[in-house]
């Protein structure tokens, strides 16, 4: 008798634990059919009013090409951060937050990169950002900013051209004036102005608010005699002085 009650209650243990393993093999499979997938991506660029150099679709298609797209996964499956980091190394768009609805709805506010400088040198064609980094030829850029040509390192466009490009943006006198900046030696930076072929020779990029304070100046009290004579180049290098040399 002791035998037989030693086995029903075997045999029941191995039955509440084979049952209770179906269980549990089936609840989290239950729970993860209920659970929150996203459903859809929004892209909103901030700065779409000033700059529209990407649309939204492509950035949805960008996250596609680079295998992070979230619809139809799983909220808890999304890495966010990661989501916005690889759109800021976008090489147009500048910052990305990304954010779930309760609904699994994502959002992403986005905002571009501003050229503030076009460079053209031999080998070379393409943009720095106000954030004094190169930016891609980009075919929807057509802001109307600083070009630069001549034989140039990316440490001087990043550098002494970029804060020469943002101080004639704010200078109400040669913002508008300027044609190019060109460097076709080292030292020897020379602006060209619009509907003027004489070159204006500043040298190092050093003195150039003076030196063009100082061209203002000649402007203004020679400008008959500057009208009458053709002048090949203006030189500001040196101190106090504007040199005319002619054709």
């Amino acid at each position: 008798m002791r035998i037989g009650w030693k086995s029903i209650l075997l045999i029941l243990a191995i039955v509440l634990v084979t049952a209770y393993v179906g269980v549990m093999s089936v609840v989290p499979q239950d729970r993860d059919a209920h659970e929150t997938r996203c459903q859809s991506v929004t892209c909103v660029l901030e700065d779409s009013i000033e700059h529209r150099y990407i649309t939204p679709a492509q950035v949805v298609h960008y996250l596609r090409t680079v295998g992070l797209d979230p619809v139809g996964k799983r909220v808890s499956e999304l890495n966010l951060q990661l989501i916005e980091d690889t759109l800021e190394a976008h090489p147009i768009l500048a910052t990305a937050d990304c954010y779930m609805t309760i609904d699994g709805h994502m959002r992403v506010c986005l905002t571009q990169r501003t050229p503030m400088l076009h460079v053209l040198t031999a080998d070379e064609n393409y943009f720095v950002g106000t954030d004094r980094a190169p930016i891609p030829a980009w075919s929807t850029i057509r802001d109307t900013v600083l070009e630069v040509r001549g034989t140039l390192t990316h440490q001087q466009t990043c550098g002494e051209v970029a804060d020469f490009a943002e101080w004639l943006a704010g200078d109400s006198i040669w913002c508008d004036e300027v044609d190019y900046l060109w460097l076709p030696e080292p030292h020897r930076y020379t602006l060209l102005l619009r509907d003027d072929t004489t070159q204006i020779l500043l040298g190092d990029l050093r003195e150039y608010p003076k030196q063009l304070r100082r061209l203002q100046h000649f402007r203004m009290r020679c400008g008959e005699q500057i009208r009458q004579k053709t002048y090949r180049q203006l030189d500001l290098r040196f101190d106090d002085q504007v040199i005319g040399r002619y054709e």
